[in-house]
Formats: structure tokens, C-alpha cells, sequence
């Protein structure tokens, strides 16, 4: 039987870009229906359960200053709270929680359950529909409960968030399996149908570590890390009177050594990635153990942490030692680790061979430029990492409204969020591996930091109908709350000394700050810690800022001077033909994003202003 049903908005997939672009346009009142393989894997934590650190944690504090979805679900499943880099400056510090896996994508899915403009449906994309270089439909084979079927969806935008479901083939050694996760099959019709569209795609390779049974491990001796107490939550709507929510858990270190690097050598050959078996890039910043080995020879011994996966199972995640190596070689491995002579392996590690869709075919709003209507987001462009892809997943979810509605699409700068970082590093370079966000990758990221997110973000969410009234309420009182702080310091002295010129040394911290207010008639809100934090660094950071300021306001002609879309690069008068050819090739949007492509000089940048002008 084949049907049709019209939605407003259709989302491919239910990873973490899926769950954030359906949240973001359900919220925005549309009537939405996502498609995904298996329900119950909506929000699935494939790899490390783990939300935020370094740069990520800024994206999970930007997503939810923006109304999205994965601060809430990380707070609400947290069973560890860190701050990274909590010893250098504000700019570069990173939330992080390791998260109940199970209980996180259950949360997850009770968040889009809410939604009752959203349909969840079990099934599989075959083909999409394209009219006039515009997507109209998607043909899905349906499996649910009800109904074994083939079904037409139109719709006036789709989100395609694959994940590493494309093609995905999975490597243990020599041993292959069709699938992007375990348990899971693959998603092979959607990359065929996108090569008949015309589509350029790449393929791409990232890896998991083996899980062992905690009970089988001897933690005795090893190394603890504990959380941080009190904990930071991620959202700003997260109650801090009833944080954490749930039980916190330490996670444990233990070490390879060089008799665990010499069984890698000896058996580097069965390992896909050295054997020719998988031909694809991985994640360089995140290696599996073998590079790891081979790349720095000169190093005797890796980290290995220990990470619980949820309160209500045994597994432990051995974060460092991600791996596609033959299981006995992997239990050769883990019997030479301090604390797991005894362990038992419940996962072994394998790598994931994907299809991808190479990133200059979409522009920094999401939406493909061959095709109308049709947004990617999160590993199908590229990218690595929960926290990547949802930052994505939400941009494509607001476009796509807009784009059904007919108004116009939004965009981040490089100077209003890492999520902005990141879209613009997509649509200007080509990948070589997975993209995974640094805090080195933000030219401005003393303006970026993980505690101004809701002053830098929040008002545009609102404008962009993502941000509804209590976050709004909640985002009100904390800036009257900075603004009396401020208020105050402005007009009192300690030691002698104006407070703004006292907060400025480096060496003040958040619990001096408190002391110095004493009893000052502040409201509560002003007292808390995080309010504090926001205010220090601005005024720590002050000097640089302003710097940084100027370097925009210097490049802000350039970052606002469209480039049309059908713009001729070939009938720019003395153009090179090097850069006629990239820009031709990436299209980029505005004279900025031109000057950023490799193979664009100052002076071809100089002629396509000038032929811009005379337009």
C-alpha cells in the first residue's frame, strides 16, 4: 500500500543533529515527522557517553541558549560534572559530564514525545522527490507496528541527518558487518539517490573503544577522578537547588605500557586501517590505539580512563584505546592494562566506514546548494562528535521553517558562536578527516566563551521564535542580575582601589568576588556563581576584547558583502584561473567566506569586489 502524508518539515534520522533540528522546528510550531530506523535508538550515545569538553562544551552551552535540547537531556543524566581547563582563563574552559547513556537518549526521546505536532515513524528512506531543483517528498519503506509498507511524505523542507548510517560497514579485524552500530543495519538506498541527484560524496572511517564489565576490574591502586563539587550545569533552565539529579560516579585512570604497544606492532598487520582494508581517513585528534603506536613511537604509555556507561548496567568505556585490532588481539590489550588483568570484554571495539556528503555543496544555513528544500546536518557533512553534529542539527532545524515559510535563512558569524566556527570551516574547507571543534579554531574565542552563551545567542534564538517564555524569563532576570552586579562594582572601591579596576587582575577569583560584596544590596541572583564568573571575565578580558573588537569591525565589510549565488566568477575581469576554479567549486556566500578558501589571494578577492560593485 503506498500513502501520502503531508508534513511541514521532515527529518531523516534520530542521532543528535535529527533530535535537535525536530525539537528546534517543533518548537517553532510546525508540524514535523522524523524517520528513523528504530525509535527506541532516538538519542543513542554510540561511542563515549560523554556531552561536551574542550570547545564542544561551548557548542552544548550555545545549543542550549538557543532553545535546544541537549544541555537539558545532559543535566537531567549526568553522572559526573567536570570543568576542563579549569586552572587557565574562562575563554578556554570546557563543561563536560559523563552521562547515563541509557537514560540520556530516554530523555531525549521524552523531550521529542512532548512535541504533539511531532510524528516519530520506523522506517527507511528510499528516494527522494525533486521538482524543479526543489525536494518535495520522500519515498520511505515503512516498519512499525501497524504497517509494512512503502509511504510518500511530502513535505516543504528535509533534514537528512545520517549519521554513520550510509553505507556504514563496520571492521573487527578481518571480520566485516553491514551497519553503522552495532545491533543496526545500514542505510544503503539514500547514498545512491543522492549520487543520481549529483551529489559529490566522500567516505569517511571513525572507531569505538571495547567496553568492559566493571565488577571483572581491579580498581583498586588505579587512579581516581572524581567530578567537580559543586557541579556547573550545562542549561541555564536547570534548576541548581535540585543539581545533580542524579548519582555521581568518579571514573578511574590506568595506563598502557610497552609490552601493550609492542602486541599492537606485532599484529599491526591484521589491522584494517594498515592492512588496506579500510582505505578512508579517521579522526586524527582522536586515534585509535594502533595510530596511536605507530605515530608516536616514542611514547611508552597512553592514558586509559575508565568511564562508567550508565547507573543501571556494568559497562565501563575504556576511553583511549579506540580500536578495530582482532578480538584476541584487543584481549591481549586489555589483560596488560594496570587494574584489568582480570577484565572481561562485554564490546569489542570496531571502526565504522561511512558515506558522506562533501560540505561545500551546502551553504552555512544547512541547505544543500543543488537542491532546494533540502538540508544536511551532523556526520553526513563531515564532522565528528555528538556536540558537532547537533549544533548543526539545530541551525538546519530553523532554516528549514524559515525556508518553508518563505522568510529569510539565518546564519552564525566566526564571531557569534562556535556552531558559526564550525559551519564556516565546513563550507570553506575540505575535510581530510572527521571535523572535530577546538577552542584553536576560533579566532575570536575570548568572545566565545562557554559563560556569555546565553548574552550572545539567546536574543537572536528569541527573534528566531526557538526561544519560548520561560527560557526567556529565566535569560531576563540573570541580565538584570549582571547589570546591578556591574552597577555596583562601578561605583565601589576595595582596598582603596575602584572593584572594576580591582576585578581586572587575573589573580581574583569568583569566591573573593562574594567576600567583597559583602552584604551590598544586590538580588540574589547577582550572588550566584555563575553570574560572578560572566562578569570577571569581562572584566579580565577587557583590554582584549576590545582589540578583538576592533579586528571586526575592521573585517565586517567584507563579512557583510553578498556574493549571489549564480554569481560568474569566470567574468571577472583578471581573476586567476586557480581561484575562479575553487570559488566556482565552493560558492561561498559573502566576500568573507571567499577570502577564507584556500586558493583566494587578496588581489582575486580585490576583483571580485570590484565586479561585485558593478552589478
Amino acid at each position: 500500500m503506498n500513502r501520502t502524508v503531508d508534513y511541514d518539515i521532515i527529518v531523516i534520522g534520530g542521532g543528535h543533529a535529527g533530535a535537535e533540528a525536530a525539537w528546534a522546528a517543533a518548537n517553532s510550531g510546525a508540524r514535523i515527522a522524523m524517520i528513523t530506523m528504530d525509535p527506541t535508538k532516538i538519542g543513542a550515545m554510540s561511542c563515549n557517553p560523554a556531552i561536551g569538553g574542550l570547545a564542544k562544551g561551548q557548542m552544548v552551552r550555545e545549543i542550549d541558549a538557543l532553545g535546544g535540547l541537549m544541555g537539558l537531556a545532559a543535566d537531567a543524566t549526568g553522572i559526573q560534572f567536570r570543568m576542563l581547563n579549569s586552572s587557565k582563563g574562562p575563554a578556554v574552559r570546557g563543561p563536560r559530564c559523563q552521562s547515563d547513556k541509557y537514560r540520556y537518549a530516554s530523555q531525549v526521546q521524552n523531550f521529542l514525545a512532548s512535541r504533539t505536532n511531532l510524528d516519530i515513524i520506523a522506517g527507511i528512506v528510499e528516494e527522494f522527490v525533486v521538482t524543479s531543483g526543489r525536494c518535495v517528498a520522500v519515498k520511505i519503506h515503512r516498519a512499525d507496528e501497524s504497517a509494512h509498507s512503502s509511504a510518500t511524505l511530502r513535505a516543504h523542507a528535509f533534514i537528512l541527518t545520517t549519521g554513520t548510517f550510509m553505507r556504514a560497514l563496520m571492521h573487527t579485524g578481518t571480520q566485516k558487518t553491514k551497519g553503522g552500530r552495532v545491533g543496526e543495519s545500514s542505510a544503503v538506498a539514500i547514498s545512491e539517490t543522492l549520487r543520481q541527484l549529483g551529489f559529490e560524496l566522500g567516505r569517511l572511517k571513525t572507531g569505538t573503544p571495547p567496553r568492559l564489565a566493571a565488577e571483572s576490574i581491579n580498581f583498586d591502586g588505579l587512579e581516581l577522578q572524581p567530578g567537580d563539587d559543586p557541579p556547573v550545569p550545562f542549561s541555564n533552565l536547570t534548576e541548581l537547588k535540585n543539581f545533580p539529579v542524579t548519582q555521581q560516579r568518579p571514573c578511574h585512570i590506568t595506563y598502557t605500557n610497552s609490552t601493550i604497544h609492542e602486541i599492537i606492532r606485532t599484529n599491526i598487520h591484521r589491522a584494517p586501517m594498515y592492512n588496506g582494508q579500510i582505505e578512508t581517513a579517521g579522526p586524527r585528534y582522536c586515534p585509535s590505539i594502533e595510530d596511536k603506536v605507530v605515530r608516536f613511537a616514542d611514547r611508552s604509555s597512553h592514558h586509559v580512563f575508565l568511564e562508567p556507561e550508565s547507573l543501571d548496567t556494568n559497562e565501563i568505556y575504556c576511553n583511549g584505546i579506540s580500536t578495530s585490532l582482532p578480538a584476541d588481539v584487543q584481549d591481549n590489550i586489555v589483560r596488560h592494562l594496570p587494574g584489568c588483568e582480570n577484565a572481561k570484554i562485554l564490546r569489542y571495539g570496531y571502526a565504522v566506514e561511512y558515506d558522506m556528503v562533501w560540505p561545500h555543496q551546502i551553504d552555512t544555513t544547512c541547505m544543500t546548494k543543488r537542491i532546494e528544500g533540502l538540508f544536511l546536518a551532523g556526520q553526513i557533512n563531515g564532522t565528528s562528535g555528538y556536540e558537532e553534529a547537533a549544533g548543526q542539527g539545530l541551525i538546519a532545524g530553523i532554516n528549514a521553517v524559515n525556508f518553508a515559510r518563505g522568510q529569510p535563512l539565518v546564519r552564525l558569524r566566526r564571531n557569534q558562536a562556535y556552531i558559526g566556527v564550525m559551519l564556516d570551516d565546513l563550507v570553506t574547507k575540505t575535510p581530510q578527516e572527521p571535523y572535530r571543534m577546538f577552542t584553536s579554531r576560533a579566532e575570536f574565542r575570548l568572545l566565545l566563551r562557554a559563560d556569555n552563551a546565553d548574552e550572545r545567542l539567546t536574543p537572536l534564538g528569541r527573534q528566531w521564535g526557538v526561544v519560548e517564555n520561560p527560557r526567556w524569563a529565566a535569560f531576563t532576570q540573570r541580565q538584570a542580575a549582571k547589570e546591578a552586579l556591574r552597577s555596583y562594582i562601578n561605583h565601589h572601591h576595595i582596598d582603596s582601589q575602584p572593584m572594576g579596576i580591582w576585578l581586572r587582575r587575573t589573580q581574583v577569583t569568583i569566591d573573593q568576588v562574594r567576600a567583597a560584596l559583602g552584604s551590598a544590596p544586590l538580588p540574589p541572583l547577582a550572588r550566584n556563581r555563575q553570574v560572578i564568573g560572566t562578569v570577571l571575565a569581562d572584566a579580565q578580558y577587557a583590554g582584549y576584547i576590545d582589540r578583538q573588537q576592533r579586528e571586526l569591525d575592521h573585517l565586517g565589510a567584507q563579512e557583510g558583502t553578498g556574493i549571489p549565488s549564480d554569481f560568474n566568477f569566470d567574468a571577472v575581469t583578471g581573476l586567476r584561473r586557480e581561484a575562479s576554479m575553487v570559488l566556482a567549486k565552493f560558492r561561498p556566500a559573502t566576500l568573507g567566506q571567499a577570502g577564507r578558501l584556500a586558493g583566494v589571494n587578496p588581489t582575486d578577492l580585490m576583483l571580485v569586489s570590484v565586479a561585485l560593485a558593478k552589478e
